[in-house]
């Protein structure tokens, strides 16, 4: 099956057996697909509070799953943030293409309901925006990193992180291992960022500042480069 650069990154992170994999707000349900077709897990939980979105879905699979050996699947029609998990299985939870703070609030509320099942959890979470304060969200929550980076799509960009309590690497506001120096997409993506926060300036003046700077240290930072747009090195 055929991915997004957004959905191949993801599933790209998942390299290990896992006894459960949550596909939440799962749209279509084609990452879910690609892993399944994988096997890379004992169950495929696809999850979304939508129901004709779930309906279409259960048809989708059934039809998908058809001449195939496929692991065990579920589509659950709840809110992603009740799910309830096992306390000793191997699991990843999934969310993509929500906006920030929503993804943050799910995490914050499946930690809350789950304290007893979060030794073998990860999450993959790739959020619309926001980025700065979801990252500042996850390290409350005393989440690790285990691998950060930046998906260019359609000419929008991307985090994706893949965070777990389990985890060695430090989480930081503004990605610490995701920026390549050599690549032109990441100037232009701290120059979209800082673009951003210096339009937030007359609501925190402060607060936006700090966050500028940060940003402005993630790469080394000039002035746009006249000849193409691009921040020069």
């Amino acid at each position: 099956m055929k991915l997004s650069k957004r959905l191949n990154a993801i599933n790209s992170l998942i390299t290990q057996p896992l006894d459960i994999i949550w596909d939440c707000c799962c749209d279509h349900g084609f990452l879910g697909m690609a892993l399944l077709e994988r096997g890379i897990a004992k169950q495929i939980n696809f999850v979304d509070i939508i129901p004709q979105l779930m309906e279409a879905l259960e048809q989708s699979l059934q039809q998908f799953e058809q001449g195939k050996s496929l692991p065990s699947w579920q589509v659950r029609c709840e809110d992603v943030a009740q799910i309830k998990l096992p306390t000793d299985a191997k699991q990843v939870i999934v969310i993509a293409g929500v906006g920030g703070d929503l993804c943050l609030k799910l995490i914050e509320q499946i930690i809350a309901n789950n304290p007893h099942s979060l030794k073998q959890l990860s999450f993959i979470i790739c959020p619309i925006m926001h980025l700065y304060k979801v990252r500042a969200g996850l390290k409350a929550c005393n989440l690790q990193l285990d691998s950060e980076q930046i998906i260019v799509e359609n000419k929008r960009f991307y985090e994706v992180l893949q965070v777990s309590f389990n985890a060695t690497g430090t989480i930081t506001k503004t990605g610490a291992h995701m920026w390549d120096k050599h690549n032109p997409q990441h100037y232009q993506y701290q120059q979209q960022l800082l673009d951003h926060y210096t339009r937030m300036l007359n609501k925190d003046r402060l607060y936006y500042q700090k966050v500028i700077t940060e940003y402005q240290h993630c790469l080394l930072y000039t002035s746009p480069s006249p000849r193409d747009g691009l921040l020069s090195r």
